[in-house]
């Protein structure tokens, strides 16, 4: 299963308004945090992507509002 996550409120605060500083890496991976990518789809984005997704979830900044089966598990259908 892969995690989906969105940003928090507060992960939509720091965009808009970017109070904590967050360093380029940072920033960019919530950016692309849009509660429809999972979490491989975001590694293949983001260096670092297991470091990053942490140091986001610990901040606050974004959540994990989903699971979706990953794409080797998925029935490929007749």
């Amino acid at each position: 299963m892969a995690t989906i996550y969105a940003k928090t409120p507060d992960g939509l605060h720091e965009i808009e308004t970017r109070a904590r500083k967050l360093s380029p890496r940072l920033r960019s991976a919530l950016i692309l945090v849009d509660g429809k990518r999972s979490e491989s789809d975001l590694a293949k984005l983001v260096q670092q992507a297991d470091e990053t997704l942490q140091a986001l979830l610990e901040q606050g900044l974004i959540e994990a509002v989903a699971t979706a089966p990953s794409k080797s598990s998925r029935d490929p259908g007749p």
